[in-house]
């Protein structure tokens, strides 16, 4: 029987499903059988599948999501003519030379970019601006292939499109896709626009093998756990998987690292995290754990060998990508992409749904405003040097708190550097399932059962706010961030704990 229900349908059995999640953790230590729990978690998170793919097969043969294709395929199959100013100004000319029916609802503005940001500019000026990239950096030929796929993803695909969709479109921040990842992204983009649904089931698959990573490394439990986090987490409510196409290489990169790390392999970890790191940049955070561990080493005056070849791995293959990438596209993109990203994380660009250390000081507890306010982008930005200053204080203490620990916890906590320093769509706190497989690898310890039992908690708690307070995205987001603020003070707390007990459990038995 073909279901195919709403989001918002399968939103409200997540909250069942974490919560199923939670008893599940409940009970653990008290069902002693390994196969009635290994079979509880089985069937909880081959319905959590289910849900997920919305009870139906449509989600996963038919939907796309063409308001992220127009961004990361479009742009990318058309990189040199567009770059990274101008996919907007030449989709609403596109659009307007093809008697669009969307264009005469869209507004009076859009999200212009260029060398001094994001600035929002009538749409005369896209049209003006659209107009001079066709005549300047497309040939014919270019032109009407773009014109093609553009309103092909516009326009033949009605269920996902519609008036709001397509203005909120135009007032985004364009194609953000690294050089690297465009480098990488482009070759694909010769499937045509028609089959375009074949590329999107890349990342079905690279999340299938990065489930088998972790079987391999942590056996098929901690792989439950992990594909049942997935599901269930509001940060992979969109884009959806299966609906784009690589947007989730990097989730496969950081968790691939993590269990290569586990089975000690550091140099093959290394060279999966400065894959991710050269794919998005913030991954490169998950490296702390490692050096403040190697660093804390060097104070006893000890090596740690593994943790030289996890940098070297590192290093390599950040290096080589980034210098590919130099080598095919030149250095002038690199400089915008990174201009880019630095004007998209200013305060007065944030959105509401943007996730950090920021929202959780600056929110005061209520359900209004729905949106961040510019009162509070302006407290934000004067609160720099204390948020600064609290992370690197936190990452310090934090840092010393992991000197014992294993190489792949360590790399795994990389989560909390990432909340801390940055405010960064919710989508990308999909990276939590670092977390996850941190904490399920070991559920014997009291520590990783309430790690991962807050982790679903936070679960819950978002998927019930989107359903009982739709739009109120400031008060999901905020309370999202008082969630991490404290599970992170929860964790620095026990590893402390935990490395303290290990440095006198030593002593004592070098003493005996």
């Amino acid at each position: 029987m073909e279901f195919d229900v709403s989001r918002s349908v399968t939103e409200a059995w997540k909250v069942w499903i974490a919560g199923g999640g939670i008893l599940l953790l409940t009970l653990w230590p008290l069902l002693r059988d390994r196969r009635v729990r290994s079979g509880l978690l089985l069937l909880l998170t081959v319905f959590s599948c289910w849900n997920y793919a919305r009870w139906g097969t449509k989600s996963v043969t038919e939907r796309l999501d063409t308001y992220d294709l127009v961004h990361y395929y479009l742009n990318a199959k058309y990189f040199e003519e567009l770059g990274y100013y101008d996919l907007y100004p030449a989709i609403i000319l596109a659009d307007h030379e093809n008697e669009g029916p969307w264009f005469k609802k869209a507004g009076d503005t859009y999200m212009a970019q260029d060398e001094a940001g994001h600035t929002l500019r009538p749409l005369t000026h896209a049209l003006a601006r659209g107009q001079q990239v066709k005549a300047e950096q497309f040939t014919p030929e270019r032109w009407e292939a773009f014109t093609h796929d553009a309103l092909h993803l516009q326009r033949s695909y009605k269920r996902e499109w519609s008036d709001k969709l397509w203005r909120q479109m135009i007032m985004d921040h364009g194609f953000n896709g690294t050089t690297v990842w465009t480098m990488l992204a482009q070759p694909l983009t010769v499937v045509p626009v028609e089959y375009i649904k074949w590329l999107c089931h890349i990342d079905l698959v690279l999340l299938g093998l990065m489930s088998g990573l972790i079987v391999w490394a942590y056996g098929l439990d901690t792989a439950l756990w992990l594909v049942l986090f997935l599901t269930v987490t509001y940060s992979l409510r969109w884009p959806t998987v299966t609906w784009v196409y690589l947007r989730y290489d990097w989730v496969l990169a950081l968790v691939g690292a993590m269990a290569f790390i586990k089975k000690g392999h550091p140099l093959i970890g290394g060279l999966l995290s400065g894959w991710a790191a050269a794919l998005r940049f913030f991954p490169a955070m998950w490296m702390w754990g490692p050096f403040a561990k190697g660093v804390a080493g060097l104070t006893r005056r000890v090596v740690h060998k593994p943790l030289l070849l996890l940098a070297a791995g590192f290093l390599i293959a950040a290096g080589l990508l980034q210098g590919a990438a130099v080598a095919r596209y030149g250095t002038e993109p690199v400089q915008v992409h990174f201009e880019n990203m630095l004007d998209h994380n200013r305060p007065e660009q944030l959105s509401s749904r943007r996730i950090g250390l920021a929202l959780a000081l600056t929110y005061d507890g209520n359900l209004k405003p729905k949106l961040l306010t510019k009162e509070r982008k302006l407290v934000i930005k004067e609160q720099k040097p204390l948020r600064y200053g609290l992370a690197l204080l936190f990452m310090l203490v934090m840092g010393w708190g992991l000197r014992s620990s294993p190489d792949d916890e360590a790399y795994g906590f990389g989560f909390l550097p990432f909340f801390l320093l940055t405010t960064a769509s919710y989508y990308y706190y999909v990276a939590r399932a670092t977390l996850a497989v941190l904490h399920a690898s070991d559920l014997d310890k009291l520590r990783n059962r309430v790690g991962l039992t807050l982790l679903l908690a936070m679960e819950v708690f978002c998927n019930w706010a989107e359903g009982t307070y739709p739009g109120h995205r400031s008060f999901l987001i905020s309370w999202l961030a008082w969630l991490l603020c404290a599970y992170a003070i929860t964790m620095c707390a026990w590893v402390l704990v935990e490395a303290w007990q290990a440095e006198r459990d030593e002593s004592a038995n070098a003493a005996a």
